[in-house]
């Protein structure tokens, strides 16, 4: 009786933890949408947004709006309070969303070589991704998110809102206990200012390494194939993304560090290509976060770092020079696995106990009982998005 009260407090609790946070992402996109007409007015002559389209929308990098995987594997250590709710849900369908705000400090908003100058921005940025099991290994889902920026010191880079639709396939080849491969091929529309339209193919690949219970190494590949026009490019850039990360927990603290080499084509040997040269990056990302409290581990308090090097740019403003920024705020993340390949391997282990004779029952079972007693089972599930028992398959951010 007591542990159905007591799981009946924590249903009530997630419902309203869900009312709230579909009401801030909704809010959210609202604000981010309704924003930019109200600022319009206060843009400068020298900063229009035919003539911001013509170069790279201002302090945003190509980690901000093309998925590396470090948000994916920060989510290896999730708690997972959510599970009884979650798998009342279609076992085949699986999302992942968050909600985060941040505020940062930043060294060189125009991304200048030389005069770089400063500022405080805040950042708001929901993100949405909802799957579905078309196999055991295999989905589909789709993904939106909206990035805003409001500058304090120079309101007129304020007005564009970066938004991104995308749909995908995914497969995963599990590599026994501890290791998993991850094949992924998106296809996105991505909405950065007025008169600026990108489409982009991102196939990819990711591996990831349990390497403790407490810790996991992962690395990740994506080539953006960038365009114009819908399911038309490379027409404009190819962009390969290198990236590797570890992430260590220690308690409710989880610590995460990953390095990203952008290496960006364009002219030559791409004539229409936004901004017009090629250059280089080095992205590092160092994160430390922690639950804002014990009832709500969902929702962390973080603190970021992130040194950036450009180079090879031809001095180019937007893509050259050297950055820092610091960032603080909160997320707040709803995790649901797919629970389809767990129900297809439990229904494989009913078939072959069914299948077995009673001596053979007696045989497997001392079987089991002699291996259980000389290994223990893996704490954490390479290709999942929780501590286990919960299921094993997540959203790509």
């Amino acid at each position: 009786m007591n542990w159905t009260i007591k799981n009946q407090r924590v249903l009530d609790a997630l419902s309203s933890c869900y009312k709230q946070f579909f009401m801030a992402v909704v809010l959210a996109f609202l604000v981010s949408i309704c924003y930019p007409f109200s600022s319009m007015a206060q843009v400068s002559q020298n900063l229009a947004p035919i003539s911001l389209a013509q170069s790279r929308v201002p302090s945003l990098y190509p980690t901000d709006v093309t998925p590396v995987n470090i948000g994916r594997e920060q989510g290896l250590f999730t708690a997972g309070p959510t599970y009884y709710f979650m798998h009342k849900l279609p076992a085949r369908l699986w999302f992942n969303m968050a909600a985060e705000t941040s505020q940062r400090y930043e060294s060189n908003v125009f991304l200048n070589r030389n005069n770089g100058r400063s500022d405080y921005v805040y950042r708001i940025l929901p993100n949405m991704t909802v799957g579905y099991s078309l196999a055991k290994h295999t989905s589909i889902y789709t993904n939106y998110f909206v990035l805003k920026d409001i500058f304090a010191g120079r309101s007129q880079l304020s007005f564009p809102t970066t938004q991104s639709l995308s749909m995908g396939l995914r497969h995963e080849i599990p590599m026994g206990t501890k290791s998993n491969l991850q094949f992924d091929f998106q296809a996105r529309e991505l909405w950065q200012t007025t008169g600026l339209r990108q489409f982009d193919f991102l196939p990819g690949l990711t591996f990831t390494r349990v390497l403790s219970p407490r810790s996991v190494v992962f690395t990740n590949l994506i080539l953006q194939l960038r365009g114009k026009d819908y399911f038309v490019s490379p027409t404009r850039e190819i962009d390969p993304f290198y990236t590797i990360g570890y992430l260590r927990s220690h308690g409710s603290w989880v610590f995460s560090s990953a390095v990203t080499l952008v290496t960006n084509f364009r002219h030559p040997p791409f004539n229409d290509s936004i901004p017009p040269y090629s250059n280089n990056s080095i992205i590092a990302d160092f994160e430390v976060s922690h639950p804002v409290t014990k009832k709500l581990p969902n929702l962390v308090a973080f603190a970021r770092a992130e040194p950036i090097w450009n180079w090879n740019s031809k001095g180019y403003e937007g893509i050259s020079g050297y950055d820092f920024r610091f960032f603080t705020g909160l997320r707040f993340t709803l995790v649901k696995p797919s629970l389809y390949g767990q129900m297809q391997k439990l229904h494989q282990q009913l078939k072959d106990v069914q299948s077995l004779s009673p001596s053979d029952e007696n045989d497997q079972s001392q079987t089991d009982q002699s291996q259980s007693d000389q290994s223990a089972p893996p704490q954490l599930s390479p290709s999942g998005l929780q501590r286990l028992p919960a299921p094993v398959q997540g959203g790509p951010y």
